[in-house]
């Protein structure tokens, strides 16, 4: 089943708890720190999501995929690796995981193709060192053959999330009822085209009875 995961912008880490609970019918919340000029201080970032481990997702992401601000690489290796130790699911890119040492293992693991589509077997040869240990994501430009290449990463990774960006947001409902165990939406401001807002998304699903199951069996959690 599937997921919907609230993306929220973090510009700031002072109204962080209460911006999170006002989100709190959703199944995940993501939390964009690379909306930050920098990332907050781990200490007191872990105090300001400590009530809501389980249902938080943390992404730096790397401004060529997607980010909005350059956060250099050591430091966000090492945030990633002491929220790891907290039990915090992160998402991080296979790009960057090919050039820094972080753990992966129950985290989300994803690769952003914006500029051209890619063949399956350029995503599979990504993805398949992962596969097995991680959820995999992959998000991919709205054009040519696309939503059959989302089909079949579906098909070869079945704990996996798709997304097509950039085309009628209904499409994403359409891949979550197909298998995908993400659907990302947004919170009132858009961290990707191809959103919808976080309650839309549940309101539709529950039409077809969907539900969210738990993703990450961290032992940690």
């Amino acid at each position: 089943m599937t997921c919907v995961v609230a993306s929220l912008p973090v510009r700031s880490i002072a109204e962080l708890n209460e911006r999170i609970k006002r989100l709190r019918d959703a199944d995940l919340i993501e939390l964009r720190l690379d909306y930050m000029h920098e990332l907050p201080p781990v200490d007191e970032f872990i105090k300001k999501v400590e009530d809501f481990k389980d249902k938080t997702i943390v992404t730096v992401r790397d401004v060529n995929e997607g980010g909005v601000n350059k956060i250099s690489e050591s430091s966000k290796a090492d945030f990633l690796k002491a929220i790891y130790k907290e039990g915090i699911i992160y998402d991080v890119e296979v790009r960057f995981l090919k050039r820094n040492i972080v753990p992966y293992e129950n985290m989300i693991v994803s690769i952003h193709y914006f500029d051209y589509l890619p063949t399956f077997e350029e995503v599979r040869n990504n993805l398949s060192s992962y596969a097995n240990r991680a959820l995999v994501k992959v998000a991919v430009i709205g054009t040519g053959k696309y939503k059959q290449l989302l089909a079949r990463v579906l098909e070869e990774f079945p704990n996996s999330a798709v997304m097509p960006m950039g085309v009628n947001p209904l499409e994403r409902i359409a891949f979550s009822l197909l298998g995908s165990k993400l659907i990302y939406a947004h919170t009132g401001e858009e961290t990707a085209k191809g959103q919808m807002y976080y309650k839309d998304v549940k309101n539709i699903l529950s039409y077809f009875n969907v539900e969210c199951e738990k993703l990450f069996p961290n032992p940690r959690l």
